[in-house]
């Protein structure tokens, strides 16, 4: 089937169908990947037909949407921005490369090594902090890896890796939470930094226990950290709390461990986890 034919079945299924039909029975009744469906879907929406993702349910067509026939022909054939993800197998870069296997979407990966890769001036052109990771997504450049797994979740909401609007209130808290408060406590906490009662009113991270404990009730007893579902929140936290026990720069909680064990073996992190571990073979 030509993609030009599979657009209009593509459209023809969502009108004819009563409420959300979920990505992956619109990829089998398509006899496609997901990952072309999405491709599929994004090129709809760059020509203004306009598919509606149903967080945790589906994509509707809303009956008001109108399909030009002309529509679908050669505008429908334009490649999307091209994605581009720099990363070091042993960094943070882990996050986002995790986050983009979530998604399912094409990207090229540009492995850079510490010190020569990473300051160069091509690199530094992209980030001048000289650091992993990055994304380039067309003429948009995104560093720090909390905001590259915001932003992605964003701009393929085809994912349903970020809680409809209403209820985004815990996502981003605790992906914010994370990549401050937690982040600068474990780091100032394995330097052997102890601030002073007075130090803790100053650091927007305040004291290590206090930010532990803030973590494990979050997670305590729940899935997920925003909600009922999935989401680029758990992905971040996720991999903080995975990496911390791994490491020991978090405690063996029981409310860690419990929320590291439904999340570590999902087939994307486990994508990810097989790319470091071929990194570390190769340094062997």
């Amino acid at each position: 089937m030509s993609r030009t034919n599979r657009l209009h079945e593509l459209l023809r299924r969502l009108r004819h169908h009563d409420g959300p039909v979920s990505g992956p029975d619109l990829a089998e009744a398509l006899g496609v990947p997901l990952r072309t469906l999405y491709q599929d879907i994004a090129a709809l929406r760059a020509v203004g037909v306009e598919v509606v993702s149903e967080p945790g349910q589906g994509y509707v067509l809303p009956p008001d949407v109108l399909l030009p026939p002309l529509a679908l022909r050669e505008p429908a054939a334009a490649q999307p921005a091209e994605l581009v993800f720099y990363t070091h197998p042993l960094s943070r870069g882990g996050i986002v490369h995790w986050m983009l296997e979530e998604l399912g979407v094409p990207y090229r990966l540009v492995t850079l090594e510490y010190g020569a890769t990473m300051k160069s001036p091509d690199y530094l052109a992209i980030n001048p902090m000289g650091k992993v990771p990055a994304i380039r997504h067309g003429e948009r450049v995104v560093t720090e890896a909390a905001a590259i797994c915001a932003y992605l979740a964003d701009a393929f909401p085809e994912a349903d890796l970020v809680p409809p609007p209403p209820a985004r209130g815990d996502y981003y808290r605790w992906l914010f939470f994370a990549a401050g408060p937690l982040e600068a406590a474990i780091s100032l906490d394995s330097l052997g930094f102890r601030p002073s009662v007075e130090q803790r009113m100053r650091l927007g991270s305040g004291d290590y226990a206090a930010v532990i404990d803030t973590l494990a009730a979050a997670v305590e007893g729940r899935r997920y950290i925003a909600g009922d579902a999935f989401s680029a929140a758990d992905v971040y936290v996720g991999s903080h709390i995975g990496w911390g026990m791994q490491f020991g720069t978090l405690p063996r909680r029981p409310e860690f461990e419990a929320y590291w064990a439904g999340l570590k073996d999902r087939p994307a992190r486990q994508q990810c986890e097989a790319f470091v571990q071929q990194a570390l073979a190769q340094q062997a």
